[in-house]
């Protein structure tokens, strides 16, 4: 949808290409200053969404008010710091906002597609806060203001994790706004339990200014090799009518079975998952959106054994080969509310209350090459509501499976309840409740709990089965502790249990019910787009073996609190 009269609220400040090394630590984010936009010739009538669509008002001029990092208007974001932080900073492009706007000059106004494009806005990592604001009405035509903030973007990282007794580690750099056209480009090296990687990936959305996307990957492992590309055109919104896009995966490694948080047994795998889809849709229609799903799916998967291996188990999976058409539908509700201090820490979340249901299946033939004939099901729902003013519960469930000459295989089934109470502005109480009920899992879906997947007090991958329950307790602190102006600062203390029952590719121990307490902070980069919340927590186990250690430090990167 094209924009045919856009207004550039301040002149576009070019940065340099240079990045000072102080500056590499900056965490980015949004600023919080005054528009000009109500001053001068820009004089708001203040009205509502709902007056203007009620008096059918029709959009105007589309005013496109980028901001940068830091506000000098505001003494406590003047400093050179800051100052020097905006210099170099090349600020999006105008047109890469406005082509991802969901209404244009000449339509009528729809608080509907200004709330949507709000959260799409949001969901980009160059950008922190939004908002899409009249600031004229006359004759009924609307000027609208879309007020952006960007944030920092560049990165060069140098991480360390500790999760279950195990470190984690990696550099690199990454940019999410490459000369402020939200290309997003990395080189990274990072090394975990499983392998080390070297990687480079580069993605772009909205190429040209339209609604497709791309992204490629590359990582050279210590066990291989992955190669990743994805083009395609998504549902862009929620009244898009089409969409396509294919996918392409390939990887080389080394796959694990672990027990009591020891490696027990590997093999090698090779995978090749490609993927061709499209999609149709009649719109957003009285709130729903319905839409039908097609695609062809091949999927192949090698396994081999790895020669003088001195681990105790020699388990290799039974190669794997299916190709398979699919059809689906997808059911989706327009139901999303803002809200503050709920997963993050003073940033603006786009909470999703409605119903959401996806269901696809396929049909793979042992005649066209595959290495069974048999059904391919994937469904999943979730939904969410309000108990009264300070309560919420979302939830959903998610089920897999194979169904190959009259036998259920791989069959997965996992859901989830989330419960928050708004205790007050800083204060909420957090209570999850996951489990997993597998039967005749591949070897290669363990199915694991320890240290790495929420069970804080033990280490990674701990127990093992084909199911598993957790249940988290966290009561969350908010603070308005803001150091340097670069990052928000929170707490928490919390309860895990949990445990895995079933059968198990290896004939380990399994414990039973799994307890632990702990405490622990919360950093959240404010200036960033990373996305990322730094954690820093201490867990005592209260269960377990005399080898499981008294106290556990987990230091990790998640995306909330």
């Amino acid at each position: 949808m094209g924009i045919r009269s856009v207004v550039t609220a301040h002149s576009r400040e070019i940065g340099t290409n240079g990045y000072p090394v102080l500056l590499l630590m900056l965490v980015a984010g949004s600023a919080a200053g005054e528009s000009d936009l109500n001053s001068g010739s820009l004089v708001s009538a203040k009205l509502t969404p709902a007056a203007l669509e009620i008096d059918d008002a029709r959009i105007g001029k589309i005013i496109i008010d980028n901001r940068n990092i830091f506000d000098p208007a505001d003494p406590s974001e003047d400093r050179w710091l800051f100052r020097m932080a905006n210099t170099l900073h090349i600020k999006t492009r105008p047109q890469v906002i406005e082509s991802q706007l969901l209404f244009a000059e000449g339509d009528e106004y729809s608080k509907q597609l200004a709330e949507e494009t709000e959260r799409i806005l949001r969901t980009n990592h160059y950008i922190g806060d939004v908002s899409i604001e009249p600031v004229r009405y006359e004759n009924g035509i609307v000027d609208l203001a879309v007020k952006t903030t960007d944030v920092w973007t560049l990165s060069t990282s140098l991480s360390f994790g500790r999760s279950g007794g195990v470190n984690s580690g990696g550099f690199g750099l990454r940019e999410y706004n490459l000369f402020g056209t939200g290309t997003y480009v990395a080189a990274k090296y990072k090394s975990d339990v499983d392998r080390s990687n070297t990687i480079f990936e580069v993605a772009k959305r909205q190429l040209l200014g339209s609604h497709y996307d791309a992204a490629a990957s590359f990582s050279s492992n210590s066990d291989g090799f992955e190669r990743q590309l994805q083009v395609g055109k998504p549902f862009f919104s929620l009244d898009s009518r089409n969409a396509h896009g294919a996918s392409f995966l390939t990887t080389q490694r080394t796959d694990t079975l672990y027990d009591l948080g020891e490696k027990v047994g590997q093999y090698e795998h090779d995978l090749a998952y490609h993927e061709l889809s499209g999609g149709w849709s009649k719109g957003l229609s009285q709130g729903w959106t319905r839409r039908l799903l097609s695609g062809l799916v091949y999927d192949n998967h090698e396994f081999s054994a790895i020669p003088d291996d001195d681990l105790p188990q020699s388990i290799v999976p039974e190669n794997r080969r299916y190709i398979f058409p699919y059809l689906g539908f997808e059911l989706m509700e327009d139901h999303f509310e803002t809200v503050r201090n709920f997963d993050q820490i003073q940033r603006t979340e786009d909470l999703y209350y409605g119903t959401r249901f996806t269901a696809k299946v396929g049909y793979s033939s042992e005649s066209a090459g595959s290495s069974a004939s048999g059904f391919h099901i994937n469904t999943s729902y979730s939904n969410g509501f309000q108990a009264g003013k300070k309560s919420t519960f979302l939830f959903g469930t998610q089920l897999g499976s194979r169904i190959v000459s009259g036998n259920a295989e791989n069959v997965l089934l996992s859901g989830y309840v989330n419960y928050h109470w708004q205790q007050s502005e800083d204060y909420l109480l957090y209570v999850n409740l996951n489990a997993s009920v597998g039967a005749n899992l591949d070897v290669d879906n363990q199915v694991l709990l320890g240290g790495d997947s929420g069970l804080r007090g033990y280490p990674i991958r701990y127990q093992t089965g084909d199911s598993r329950a957790l249940l988290t307790i966290e009561q969350r602190i908010f603070t308005d502790w803001f150091p340097f102006r670069l990052f928000h600062v929170g707490a928490a203390a919390f309860f895990d249990a949990g445990r895995t029952w079933g059968d198990s590719p290896v004939s380990g121990e399994n414990l039973g019910l799994l307890r632990n307490v702990g405490v622990g902070l919360r950093f959240s980069s404010a200036r960033s787009g990373f996305g990322r919340m730094l954690h820093i927590d201490l867990a005592f186990p209260l269960d377990g073996g005399s080898d499981i250690r008294g106290t556990q430090l987990v230091i990790e990167a998640k995306r909330s609190f």
